[in-house]
């Protein structure tokens, strides 16, 4: 049996479930890194464009024919693995945490960031940083929501990476003065648009998430096979939603879709 249909999460009125896990070092808004290590090299990103993409793994670890059988089944969500084949990157990391994804836009020179995308799991209240999927639901083990951002706003952020310390100002700064930080994740900008206010406040940049959910369209998938998502593609879901006409491979074009939201510094 064949399927072309295209996931919505499977899980429309889902918020996902938000663990509350030990405290760890990032929530004194630290990450050190044990030992001293010389100061790295700053990276100038491709047309000023960075693309992070979220640590989102099957948990237990299934095979690609149980991928399949879930996917014809409605119990897959999209992974790690679906925002590697729709973006084209091989990133060898993915941030544990929302200050290690700071760090992370630390790592590139000043005023040299123009579009910052983010491939994650989200809802209406949270924005995943890491987490789990099973049969049933996405399981965030690291998440960041409105309170959070703002209050990283109002103190600040102090935090060292190898042998270096930043601030909010220098992630700040990794920024041009338009730059944009694109969301691409479910439900990130449903009315009020509180999570996007509260990045942009932070960051002091343009934000632009979706007003609903994100529908990853893998091609057709066949019972009993590996699964295959070669040649995937992505949309945001509204009323009628078919991957043959409301998906696309270019990305980057659906801040342009109605139900993106942008707001604006």
């Amino acid at each position: 049996m064949a399927n072309d249909g295209y996931s919505d999460l499977q899980h429309p009125d889902s918020e996902y479930t938000d663990v509350q896990d030990p405290l760890s070092p990032y929530d004194q808004k630290n990450s050190n890194v044990a030992g001293k290590q010389p100061a790295p090299t700053l990276k100038t990103p491709v047309n000023g464009e960075v693309t992070i993409l979220a640590s989102f793994v099957w948990s237990p670890p299934i095979s690609a024919t149980t991928e399949t059988d879930y996917f014809l089944n409605h119990k897959w969500h999209p992974s790690f693995a679906d925002y590697v084949e729709i973006t084209g990157l091989t990133p060898t990391s993915a941030p544990a945490d929302f200050i290690a994804l700071m760090g992370a836009i630390t790592e590139f020179k000043p005023r040299s960031i123009k579009r910052l995308n983010f491939f994650t799991h989200s809802n209406k209240k949270v924005i995943g940083i890491s987490g789990t999927i099973d049969d049933t639901d996405v399981t965030f083990t690291k998440d960041i929501d409105e309170a959070q951002i703002a209050s990283y706003a109002a103190s600040g952020l102090s935090f060292s990476v190898g042998s270096q310390t930043f601030s909010l100002d220098d992630v700040r700064g990794r920024f041009t003065d338009d730059a944009i930080f694109v969301l691409y994740g479910c439900d990130i900008a449903f009315d009020p648009t509180t999570l996007l206010t509260a990045l942009k406040d932070l960051l002091k940049v343009s934000v632009v998430g979706f007003k609903d959910k994100n529908a990853y369209c893998p091609p057709a998938q066949t019972a009993g096979t590996p699964f295959n998502r070669t040649g995937e593609k992505i949309g945001v879901l509204k009323s009628g939603f078919s991957c043959a006409s409301d998906s696309t491979r270019d990305w980057r074009s659906l801040i342009n879709d109605p139900n993106a939201v942008k707001v604006a510094k």
